[in-house]
């Protein structure tokens, strides 16, 4: 019988999933996190980081998956050389991840978080000092329009907001299709809207892709959204961005490092909204992450291309 080391804490609500192919094992709460883990023939992963030296002590390891889009924990290249598949669940969390993105646009736009302050500390009539910002007509500016990115764009078109993407990867004809317009570059992106969301995964080029140079890009008095990924931006550039009053506010899923510092000024300003990576975390969304690793694993295990294989070229040996 083959193993399936789970690295969170699981439920047997969907043991039947591997019955008959693996036994599941992994950490109890009080346990050594790693425990058992050089058993696994397949993995379950979350945030553990899969680094080559690990890999290394799971000799008969055969597949990682990420119960997940990102793909940032673990070293595909050290996973590749070891003949060891990588997968992730990269339909599961995008409605969530989408509906979340929004949710902190429209939190950062209409103040709510300053509003509801106010209204606690005091009873008083604040009408004359809220500015919130109208979305109406205003042009919000997807960095990557991948699956996520397309739902954002369709939330922003139903308030009748212009949306632009730059994302090289992408053929004009899909945006036009999804009433997209694509630009050039990233640059002409952040000169152009409004309101700016990062869709694009962590990877060694994209690491702090916003940065003091970009956010001085981006239009005075525009919004900053990232429900991504913490590394692909400078967090220092995004406070001076927000302390001199370059930019409106910032809705942040995401931090650098995570979860955030009780002393990030992030968490102490008004204009400001922070979540702690919990975009994707509805029961629908754990669920379809959970169900879509553990079959991917399952059909390695017994020999079956998985449908959502990070590193093909290991398939093909």
């Amino acid at each position: 019988m083959q193993k399936i080391w789970f690295e969170n804490k699981r439920t047997s609500d969907h043991d039947d999933l591997f019955k008959g192919v693996a036994e599941p094992i992994g950490p109890r709460q009080g346990d050594d996190p790693l425990k058992d883990i050089e058993q696994a023939n397949g993995i379950i992963a979350g945030g553990v980081f899969y680094t080559p030296e690990l890999m290394d002590t799971i000799p008969d390891l055969k597949v990682i998956a990420r119960t997940g889009i990102g793909v940032d924990r673990v070293n595909i290249a050290a996973a590749t050389e070891r003949g060891i598949a990588v997968v992730n669940t990269p339909d599961a969390p995008s409605v969530p991840t989408a509906e979340q993105t929004f949710a902190l646009l429209l939190s950062v736009a209409k103040q709510i978080k300053p509003s509801e302050a106010k209204l606690r500390a005091s009873a008083g009539n604040y009408h004359g000092t809220h500015n919130a910002v109208e979305l109406s007509g205003r042009t919000l500016g997807l960095a990557g329009f991948g699956r996520i990115a397309r739902l954002v764009a369709k939330m922003a078109q139903g308030f009748n907001m212009k949306v632009i993407s730059f994302d090289p990867f992408v053929h004009s004809d899909v945006a036009e299709a999804a009433g997209v317009s694509l630009v050039g570059s990233l640059e002409e992106l952040l000169e152009n809207a409004d309101i700016v969301s990062t869709h694009t995964p962590l990877l060694p080029e994209t690491q702090q892709m916003m940065n003091v140079q970009r956010f001085a890009k981006m239009k005075p008095g525009s919004i900053f959204i990232n429900a991504g990924r913490g590394g692909l931006v400078d967090e220092a550039a995004l406070i001076d961005a927000l302390q001199s009053g370059h930019l409106y506010g910032a809705g942040l899923d995401v931090t650098d490092p995570e979860p955030a510092e009780p002393s990030n000024p992030l968490l102490s300003m008004e204009n400001v909204v922070v979540t702690p990576h919990v975009a994707s975390a509805t029961p629908e969304g754990k669920t379809r992450m959970f169900v879509g690793a553990v079959e991917q694993v399952v059909q390695v295990l017994k020999g079956e291309k998985p449908p959502h294989l990070v590193n093909p070229e290991v398939w093909k040996r």
